[in-house]
């Protein structure tokens, strides 16, 4: 509901106090609350003209401003906005793909033009009153640049994944004229500064444009309804917030007794008064005539599958901005310039994927993304392809055999044609992985990348095989990290790929790591995460995340330039049981590191398995049993050799392969205080290959690994 426009000190206060409009989409389980006071605070100390354009547009709007510039005159009847997707991530989840893109473009196309399927459920009382917007978006496919390009700018970040709104660093990474693209920056986390609880995304108001970074930042799983989506938002959280990039209020704005500018929008008393839908809800009893709350409005902080529609006057108050403030960015000079418009000229052939590294078997989205002349006859090459050529725009395509393959793509119209050709575009690998899970990497027999099949993700910050430290033997690997080194550079490693469904029914498929670390100071830390991708590294989900003293050993001290230099100084990470978490059935699973510099201590890290059995020991350390078998490797047999430090009861020494399953019992009974030797011959019709001991007690387990091959 409005209220009467006044200049009073009073009211511009109110007006102002919205500078810049965070959404916070609040669903029943978990409210989300709003920095907005804090953020906008800011804002007007930084942009005082701001206060004075604010109240210009809204009593110019009370006036019936609404008068069509020359440039709104000669537009179509829809008004056509570009718009590019800035994807920051580090190789993650928050990557979101094309088709999650494209689902969200989906969406607020259809909100906007008031054809979303559940606008049937709009209560009686709204029906009279539902605006259509005729407002379309449509991802841009020109780059400033010139190049063609498919709409989403994806941006591997070493600032990190999520946005401060302090200083906002996400959007130095990559702003685009703002009067040409609306820009929409997707990230992990927004960090709001004072306010509590979980910001979704937030936009910057028409009237601020020019003196911010002008835009949406928003969750990656806010973005649409598939993919890393929110089951609850419908994709609404980017509907509210480009409603406030076209200037529009929350419903709730000034609660019953102020407004948003709207009279045809019933006032609701607080923020999240309607967070759950409620059927009858009326929390305003002073609007005439007196209707329920609107909360099927997109302004309003209801939950996202509620939410269905505009008023005519928020869609009038739209327009008006988009005529007066934002009409450049849809006139027909622009949507020629970045591709929305095509030009009476020959194509230019471009393309991409969904994936450059996929499964043999898996099938592969292929996209045209020619650009500048309509495309009017098209030809892909695909070779090694099950399906070698097609005419589609955007064919999905099946690789059986590994290998590296060339794509090319042939386009053509009345002007001319054009090809592009990409001699190593796809990569496609073994569709089982090439290790079972037996694998301890303990960087003892040279470069893992050339002996173990690591690679690297960056060619700036690598891993690097020392020999000044290590849990075991005289090598480890080391991200080299000062206080020189960049805030948010990631260092990143990836391991072979393993078939962990190879192992036997009812065993557990352990990945686990030593690693040691300690803070400068209780202010900064490193962060580790550790990254599972069952697709052949087409996608990755993080599955382990340490930082501050839960990455750091024991009890370690705050320390500069730190190396450890003893056993306690390293502590065992990693995951016991990765079928509780649905991989145990990966044929395929390809494991990375990444270590996230905070400018303070280096991370250190040694003896990498993937197997039944944890890195080196479990449960009893040094101090308890030492463990030697020789000769390892060995041929026929081997002696098991055991110094228990005190007397350890009801001790279970066994042999295992490398699927857990038990070939021998070793010994039986209890250790006494002292040396012990038992001898441990070659399993006989079972073969050559890598076995595991395993000393299990009451007081804890030691596993230590074992190698049987030819004389």
């Amino acid at each position: 509901m409005s209220f009467a426009f006044s200049l009073s000190l009073h009211l511009m206060k109110k007006y102002l106090s919205i500078v810049v409009t965070f959404c916070f989409i609040a669903i029943s389980t978990a409210q989300h609350t709003c920095g907005t006071d804090w953020y906008n605070e800011q804002q007007q100390h930084k942009n005082s003209q701001t206060k004075g354009l604010e109240l210009y547009h809204n009593q110019a709007i009370k006036a019936g401003a609404n008068q069509p510039t020359d440039e709104v005159q000669k537009r179509a009847a829809t008004y056509t906005i570009p718009v590019v997707f800035h994807v920051i991530h580090t190789n993650g989840s928050e990557n979101i793909s094309r088709e999650q893109v494209l689902d969200q473009i989906r969406i607020l196309n259809e909100d906007f033009s008031n054809t979303n399927a559940n606008r049937v459920n709009l209560r009686s009382n709204f029906k009279n009153i539902v605006g259509v917007g005729d407002i379309e978006f449509q991802l841009a496919s020109i780059d400033p640049s010139g190049n063609c390009f498919d709409g989403i700018n994806r941006i591997y970040s070493t600032a990190g994944v999520d946005m401060d709104m302090n200083d906002e660093p996400v959007k130095d990474l990559a702003y685009w004229n703002y009067r040409k693209y609306l820009n929409i920056w997707v990230v992990t986390n927004i960090e709001s500064g004072s306010a509590t609880g979980t910001v979704l995304g937030y936009a910057v108001f028409p009237w601020t444009s020019s003196f911010n970074k002008d835009g949406i930042v928003i969750r990656h799983d806010r973005v649409g309804s598939i993919g890393t989506a929110s089951n609850t938002d419908d994709g609404r959280t980017l509907t509210h917030e480009l409603g406030h990039w076209l200037g529009l209020y929350h419903t709730f704005q000034g609660g019953c007794n102020d407004g948003d500018e709207c009279d045809d929008t019933p006032p609701v008393a607080s923020t999240f008064t309607n967070a759950s839908c409620p059927a009858n809800g009326n929390s305003c009893s002073n609007d005439n005539p007196n209707l329920p709350d609107m909360w099927e409005n997109y302004m309003d902080y209801s939950n996202g599958t509620c939410m269905s529609a505009f008023s005519k006057e928020q869609v009038l108050r739209m327009h008006y901005y988009l005529k007066n403030l934002r009409s450049t960015i849809y006139g027909n000079a622009n949507l020629l310039s970045v591709g929305l418009i095509k030009q009476n000229t020959k194509p230019i052939a471009a393309f991409n994927s969904n994936t450059r590294v996929v499964c043999a078997g898996q099938p592969v989205n292929f996209y045209d993304l020619s650009c500048k002349g309509n495309v009017t006859g098209r030809l892909w090459t695909f070779t090694g392809a099950q399906q070698t050529t097609s005419s589609l725009a955007n064919p999905v395509v099946t690789y059986n055999k590994p290998g590296t393959y060339e794509v090319k793509l042939q386009v053509e119209n009345n002007f001319g044609s054009d090809v592009r050709t990409e001699s190593s575009y796809l990569k496609v690998l073994e569709e089982t992985g090439s290790k079972i899970p037996n694998f301890e990497e303990g960087f003892e027999n040279g470069d893992p990348v050339v002996v173990s099949g690591f690679s690297h993700l960056s060619p700036t910050f690598k891993f690097e095989r020392v020999n000044t430290s290590a849990y075991t033997g005289s090598h480890c690997y080391k991200a080299n990290i000062n206080s020189s080194t960049p805030a948010g550079a990631v260092f990143s490693f990836q391991t072979p790929s393993f078939n962990i469904a190879s192992l036997e029914e009812g065993v557990a498929a352990r990945f686990s790591f030593w690693a040691s670390y300690a803070q400068v100071n209780a202010d900064i830390s490193e962060t580790l995460k550790l990254f599972i991708s069952t697709d052949c590294g087409g996608t990755w989900n993080q599955i382990y995340l340490r930082n501050g003293s839960s990455l750091a050993y024991l009890n370690a001290p705050n320390s500069s330039n730190w190396k450890p230099t003893q056993e306690s100084h390293w502590r065992r990470h990693g995951l016991g049981s990765l079928g509780s978490m649905g991989y145990g059935d990966a044929k395929s699973a390809i494991f990375r590191i990444d270590v996230v510099s905070a400018g303070g201590n280096s991370v250190y890290i040694d003896n990498i398995n993937m197997s039944p059995f944890f890195a080196e020991t479990e449960d009893l350390n040094t101090n308890a049993l030492s463990v030697n078998v020789y000769p390892n490797p060995a041929s026929q047999k081997t002696t098991l050799r055991l110094f228990c430090k005190q007397p350890l009861s009801n001790a279970h020494v066994a042999l295992y392969d490398v699927t857990g399953r038990r070939l021998s019992m070793i010994y039986k009974g209890p250790l006494n205080q002292g040396k012990q030797e038992f001898e441990v011959p070659n399993p006989t019709n079972v073969g050559l290959g890598v076995y595991y001991i395993r000393i299990d007690t009451n007081e804890g387990s030691v596993s230590q690994r074992l190698i049987f091959e030819n004389e």
